[in-house]
């Protein structure tokens, strides 16, 4: 079958199509034939050899990808053959990815795609869908509470954002420079441009939300800068950045470990395709372009998920 190898780290001409062998079926195990697979940031730097400090067993060659849509085509689960799914593999774990024609997963990875959402926008949702979710939980957000997000013109600070406004948080979201009335869209209370240092944002936050933050979700990474603008007994969550994330005396901190949830991911899709949620892809490409698609988002002159087709 097809696949999109990598066999060495380097830039985005390192990855080239190449015919591998296709996924046994096995128990405990379903195989799909993905019809679309996303492009996300954790790609890029698995590819560019930037985890290897953290991660000294990353080795190629290997296939990326870890957002996919596709078609079941056996295996071990309640999804049957024919089935249209959708799913979330943790490379980092299992450094299998998706960028293929066929690929062997954990059911409860995967979520059945609603009629009528097509496999593109699947394919774009699961790991920023699931990670927004996730860190919004983890902060423990309940109704009337103020969360600070920042990245939130992303994937994951998108869905970050739409899930706390549905929790009844009110947020105070910050978007790229040109996003602000996509990210105001999402329901955000306030909306604070980024374009500029640390402390011109946490001035920013501080007059938008003077009395402290209940929590701060950091997507973008801006770190122990924003510690300042969380109250005393607030929560900081990372979804990037150390492994320990920055604290401070009488604040919670956490890093977020993204998590595969089908059944989470399922609510999701169902809001999705219901216009309860919403989502961007900027640009689809064939999966032979694997390359080119590399190059775009390193860029970052696309607004949205580049997703590829098979």
């Amino acid at each position: 079958m097809r696949a999109i190898q990598q066999r060495q780290f380097g830039d985005p001409a390192v990855l080239s199509v190449a015919e591998v062998r296709e996924p046994e079926a096995r128990p405990g195990r379903v195989r799909v034939r993905v019809k679309a697979a996303a492009v996300n940031p954790l790609d890029l730097a698995i590819r560019s050899g930037r985890l290897q400090a953290a991660f000294p067993d990353l080795a190629p060659p290997f296939v990326l990808g870890a957002d996919f849509a596709g078609t079941v085509v056996d295996g071990d689960g309640p999804f049957r053959p024919g089935a249209r799914v959708a799913g979330l593999v943790p490379w980092l774990a299992t450094h299998e990815g998706v960028y293929a024609e066929v690929i062997s997963v954990d059911p409860s990875w995967l979520a059945e795609v609603p009629a009528g959402l097509d496999d593109v926008l699947a394919a774009a949702v699961p790991l920023g869908a699931e990670t927004g979710t996730q860190a919004v939980d983890l902060a423990g957000i309940s109704a009337g509470q103020t969360v600070l997000i920042t990245g939130a013109s992303g994937s994951v600070g998108g869905f970050a954002t739409q899930h706390a406004v549905a929790l009844g948080g009110r947020v105070v979201a910050v978007a790229s420079a040109g996003d602000e009335d996509f990210v105001a869209a999402l329901g955000a209370h306030v909306v604070l441009r980024r374009d500029g240092g640390p402390e011109k944002l946490v001035a920013a936050a501080r007059a938008a939300v003077p009395e402290g933050f209940d929590a701060v979700v950091d997507v973008a990474g801006t770190g122990g800068d924003l510690l300042p603008v969380v109250r005393d007994g607030g929560v900081f969550i990372a979804v990037s950045g150390p492994e320990q994330p920055p604290s401070r005396p009488g604040v919670q901190a956490h890093r977020l470990h993204v998590q595969p949830r089908g059944d989470q991911l399922a609510g999701i899709l169902a809001d999705l395709a219901a216009g309860r949620a919403v989502t961007r892809v900027g640009l689809v490409l064939p999966l032979e372009e694997a390359a080119e698609a590399h190059r775009r988002a390193e860029r970052r002159d696309i607004r949205g998920k580049i997703v590829l087709t098979l």
